[in-house]
């Protein structure tokens, strides 16, 4: 921080945070941002922070006016929103820039003789946003290279706890789909998880279904209800107690050979399913995208368990 005369008076240490939240439905992506600040020398009383966000031509940013910054304390959070240009293209991939601009208070973030400029200092991971490819008449943003990781079917669910059960014994016999985060604190997946992969072709989805069906006969002799659910959100349910895992909607369904089947309550199936449709749209999974499910109770919220009454369905999986 400096004077009139360029003179410095005080020095700050500004660490920023941002973060973002999976808006249902909606194509516009807030990035949420506080900022921490701390002392080092002199005063710093009297200072403003402003990110400025460019993405050129694949995205439109809403304005901001920056905030107040705080020393020894957290700043007010500031929501700056981008909204993709999608140009009538079902699919777009946005790779934010961010800097940051800190200026005297009531100082002019564009002219301001006090402003300082800092670029290289934040990262936004990409963005990809979509219409209607994770489910007919939808849209919406992720970070595509965060794991998917489905946790809205838990063993301790009496809703879904058959489902769940299942899915447990199945990963257990060695069936794909169960999360190994990295040793490095990260989000991120280790080389020893085995994920799904999600299925749009509904011919193949019905092939394991057949297959599936098929199995369970064979193996209890008997099973009652249509069973042509397969778990994709754009495709009309029906009752089914057969159930099976992995999901006829990925690609190692039963026609890859490994699967396992199971009686269930047709109502638990029903209701696992609906989920399993609600996270698939809620997390914007497209055609041979990658995601995992912990069935394991406790763990981070799951935010597709809130989609229901804007994805809703009935299903079995």
């Amino acid at each position: 921080m400096t004077d009139d005369v360029n003179a410095e008076v005080g020095r700050v240490e500004i660490d920023a945070y941002a973060y973002s939240d999976n808006r249902l439905n909606r194509l516009e992506w807030p990035l949420n941002f506080r900022f921490r600040t701390r002392l080092i020398s002199g005063s710093g009383a009297g200072l403003q922070i402003k990110p400025i966000i460019e993405c050129g031509e694949d995205c439109t940013v809403a304005l901001n006016a920056g905030v107040p910054l705080v020393i020894g304390g957290l700043s007010k959070e500031l929501v700056v929103t981008l909204t993709p240009n999608m140009g009538g293209e079902k699919e777009k991939v946005v790779n934010p820039y961010v800097e940051y601009k800190v200026a005297k208070t009531g100082d002019s973030f564009d002219e301001g003789v006090s402003v300082a400029a800092f670029s290289g200092k934040a990262h936004v991971p990409r963005i990809r946003c979509d219409v209607g490819l994770a489910k007919a008449g939808t849209q919406g943003c992720v970070y595509p290279d965060a794991p998917a990781v489905m946790r809205s079917v838990k063993t301790n669910d009496p809703d879904v706890d058959e489902s769940a059960i299942h899915i447990k014994e199945a990963l257990a016999a060695g069936k794909p789909g169960k999360f190994i985060p990295r040793d490095d604190g990260t989000i991120f997946d280790s080389s020893d998880s085995n994920p799904l992969e999600r299925l749009r072709d509904a011919a193949d989805r019905r092939e394991n279904r057949r297959l599936s069906k098929n199995q369970c006969i064979a193996q209890y002799g008997k099973v009652t209800g249509q069973c042509t659910f397969t778990g994709d959100p754009d495709e009309e349910p029906s009752a089914c107690d057969c159930d099976e895992y992995p999901f006829a909607a990925t690609r190692q369904g039963a026609k890859s050979g490994i699967f396992s089947v199971k009686r269930i309550d047709s109502g638990d199936n029903r209701r696992a399913g609906a989920r399993l449709g609600c996270f698939l749209a809620s997390q914007r999974i497209l055609d041979g995208e990658r995601f995992y499910i912990d069935v394991e109770p406790g763990g981070p919220a799951s935010p597709e368990a809130l989609c229901e009454a804007d994805y809703s369905t009935s299903a079995g999986k």
